[in-house]
């Protein structure tokens, strides 16, 4: 599948797990999967209600009442394959500030030539000097910001569910 395909493909998601990050021989290696709207039965709602107290675990009984969970679609798989990079970070979503360069862009995954976070890299790292063409590749997922400098764009594997 090209990066284009798949950018059409997993931007008609509306949020994105991420399973695993990993490395393996110099690569970068990601598992994401799509959501699925969820389902709570009177049990659920009961014990998360009940975590909260008698007065306070009313009110959110009655709010998780007209919500749902997010649960991963085990048949939205892709296994996104950085043959190298020059560097990447995992940030937990509740601490991320936004990039510049992609902070108005509500797709789950987004690229860039000019951000913030090439910006440190160029600092930080020496591969501007010898690379042309990085870019700067965001993977918003459900608890993670992934952010990926490389200069190619990854390998990606649809994976069928068994």
């Amino acid at each position: 599948m090209s990066f284009e395909e798949f950018l059409k493909d997993i931007n008609s998601e509306k949020y994105l797990y991420a399973e695993n990050i990993r490395e393996d021989d110099g690569s970068l290696m990601i598992d994401l999967y799509g959501t699925v709207r969820g389902t709570s039965d009177e049990t659920d709602i009961a014990a998360i209600a009940g975590e909260f107290g008698e007065q306070v675990g009313e009110q959110v009984a009655e709010l998780l009442k007209s919500s749902a969970p997010i649960d991963v679609n085990e048949n939205r798989h892709w296994l996104v394959r950085f043959e190298s990079y020059i560097g990447y970070s995992v940030i937990n979503e509740s601490f991320d500030s936004g990039d510049r360069a992609t902070f108005e862009r509500h797709e789950p995954v987004v690229t860039a030539d000019d951000s913030d976070w090439l910006d440190y890299l160029k600092k930080s790292t020496f591969a501007f000097q010898i690379m042309d063409g990085i870019r700067h590749y965001q993977i918003r997922c459900l608890d993670h910001i992934i952010n990926v400098a490389a200069g190619e764009p990854p390998v990606i594997t649809k994976i069928q569910a068994e």
